[in-house]
């Protein structure tokens, strides 16, 4: 288990230890109901000023190079060369154990962290905002979204995306850290995914006196932005490759 919000994780012994705060094997006697009684003591359970050693660290950042993550920007057809823009190349520990990402930054210090495998952030947990001044806010749920946003080819989004700021939630559950950020702006365009949550959003906006333009009716085919960036990126390809492979007829000329 992970808890994307504190940066902890661990086994799901140390999940039930600290749902039902108590030692690994007080917990183990619930689960069992006492029916393993000659299990081995465990480890005591950790004090505040002790450190939790499965805890998410951040170790260095960087300028994105590695292999790795290329690959993964490209399989969710961001060019890396913007990903490098806006994100670095994390490394970060998980107990004992070191990982690499692709980060973005909040406004707090914390970074949002995705590979091929892992969605996490370290603390603190908070939004992001790219901010150049402008009188319109475009706001998305995620940085992958965010940088998706940048790279669809579709009028209408460039056309609200143009001029505009950028407010990324990192999570929803963030959306009320958001709202005096987007009150002051003239215009506010809403990009979040095709779901029940994002519906939540709309209605807490709304009941704080936010009026938004919703842009989620432009890719309502697809789960989220990132999801219709992949889907347009690989219908061009095939339509390449169709007028690539398509024969072509010899001109007959005119005949008299």
């Amino acid at each position: 288990w992970f808890d994307h919000g504190s940066g902890e994780g661990g086994t799901i012994i140390d999940f039930g230890a600290k749902l039902f705060q108590c030692t690994y094997h007080e917990f183990i006697e619930k689960l069992t109901k006492g029916n393993f009684p000659n299990l081995p003591k465990a480890a005591p359970k950790q004090t505040a000023d002790q450190p939790k050693s499965n805890k998410l660290e951040i170790i260095t950042v960087g300028d994105l190079s590695n292999p790795e993550l290329i690959r993964y920007l490209k399989e969710r057809a961001i060019s890396p060369e913007l990903a490098r823009r806006y994100c670095h190349e994390v490394e970060f520990k998980i107990g004992s154990r070191n990982y690499m990402a692709v980060g973005f930054a909040n406004r707090s210090g914390g970074y949002e962290l995705r590979n091929s495998w892992f969605k996490g952030s370290s603390s603190p947990k908070d939004i992001s905002l790219i901010s150049t001044g402008q009188d319109k806010v475009s706001v998305l749920e995620g940085f992958i979204d965010f940088l998706s946003v940048l790279q669809v080819e579709n009028r209408t989004i460039r056309q609200l995306t143009h001029n505009s700021d950028f407010l990324v939630l990192n999570s929803l559950r963030l959306v009320n850290r958001a709202l005096s950020i987007i009150h002051p702006y003239g215009r506010v365009n809403l990009f979040l995914d095709n779901d029940p949550s994002a519906n939540q959003v709309k209605d807490t906006l709304k009941a704080n006196g936010i009026l938004y333009r919703d842009a989620s009716p432009l890719y309502d085919n697809s789960k989220d932005l990132n999801e219709y960036l992949v889907s347009t990126k690989q219908l061009g390809q095939t339509k390449d490759e169709e007028q690539t492979l398509r024969p072509h007829r010899k001109s007959r000329g005119m005949r008299m």
